[in-house]
């Protein structure tokens, strides 16, 4: 029996299967790359730019268009013709050859930018959306040519922050990688942008499976505002009381402030502006307010319970802006190292 996959020629359209149908620009790049440079030079400069572009990408995405997928594409408009069976060749020199015969190099470089821009944007999508540590998980084990085109397709300082990550010897290599590599063929780059977004979904899923819990929950809470942060922990307490106190003993909330000692609460007031002080103590209870003015000098003390009677009355949304502002402050204060907050059960505060 004859062999069906040998019948016909390139431009034969009979008993094409209807299972796979290209669509929209990819149909029309495969046809102006079927017709040649000459004819879709007349067709592309009747199209408007942005036709044009779209178009243009597909074209630089192409790798090789095979003959049955070509005559799917011809039966939409032609009947009849006769030609060899081969294999198309796209690519970015394919759509710039395209655009320089149909509108004059000039407008072909400004299109050709964007065709650039687009299909570029469309690789490595998985690899700039990473942290600069995922990406070094990911490559260990590929050669400095796929690291080298990885690097050369995301954001410059991530690629900068992998590349300093790397031993001397491999960042000199794949350095040298970048600066001199070019014209690589399309499905080069498009397997290597598979194998990485292949182990950036592997890497993903471990990250789910460790992520969340508590500590993640107190990271979450200690960067959000006041009010937010209330809501939250008092929703927690109505679902589950033991984990809504499990939290609150892994934060720093402005209350808190009566469990420090002395020094470490003078050395918040020297960071501390007066009058985000002054709100902030206009919502606190009598023994956070005692315990900051027992920290002041007479005349410190004096000034700011002036300063707080001056206020008048203040919405709570001021109050509670004014408290985060005194939690940020301690919290940078422990960040580096000038005090000391000892998470856990009251008395490990010092």
């Amino acid at each position: 029996m004859q062999n069906e996959g040998v019948k016909g020629n390139a431009f034969d359209l009979g008993d094409i299967p209807k299972f796979r149908r290209v669509t929209g620009a990819r149909k029309a790049a495969i046809l102006l790359m079927t017709l040649g440079p000459e004819v879709a030079a007349s067709v592309i400069k009747n199209l408007s730019d942005r036709k044009i572009q779209k178009i243009g990408v597909e074209i630089a995405n192409i790798n090789t268009v095979k003959p049955r997928e070509r005559r799917e594409v011809l039966q939409e408009f032609i009947e009849l013709n006769k030609g060899k069976e081969f294999v198309i060749e796209g690519g970015i020199d394919c759509a710039k050859s395209l655009l320089n015969g149909a509108l004059g190099s000039q407008r072909a470089t400004k299109l050709l930018e964007g065709i650039k821009y687009d299909a570029y944007t469309k690789l490595f999508v998985s690899a700039r959306k990473a942290e600069p540590e995922q990406i070094l998980a990911c490559i260990q084990g590929e050669s400095p040519q796929a690291i080298a085109i990885l690097l050369s397709h995301i954001q410059p300082d991530k690629a900068a922050v992998v590349l300093s990550e790397l031993s001397d010897e491999l960042k000199l290599e794949i350095s040298l990688k970048i600066g001199t590599t070019s014209n690589i063929p399309p499905a080069v780059i498009k397997s290597i942008d598979k194998a990485i977004e292949e182990k950036l979904t592997s890497l993903g899923k471990l990250d789910m499976e460790s992520s969340g819990g508590v500590n993640s929950l107190v990271d979450i809470l200690s960067n959000v505002d006041r009010k937010t942060e209330k809501s939250i922990i008092k929703f927690i307490e109505s679902k589950n009381e033991e984990l809504a106190e499990e939290i609150k003993s892994n934060m720093f909330i402005f209350d808190d402030i009566v469990r420090l000692d002395n020094m470490a609460i003078q050395r918040i007031l020297k960071e501390v502006n007066v009058k985000d002080l002054a709100f902030a103590l206009k919502g606190a209870s009598s023994d956070v307010s005692g315990t900051i003015f027992k920290n002041q000098s007479q005349r410190a003390s004096q000034a700011l319970r002036e300063e707080i009677e001056l206020l008048g009355k203040v919405k709570i949304s001021q109050v509670e802006e004014a408290q985060q502002a005194v939690v940020n402050v301690v919290r940078r204060l422990e960040d580096t190292g000038e005090i000391t907050l000892s998470r856990g059960s009251e008395d490990e505060f010092i």
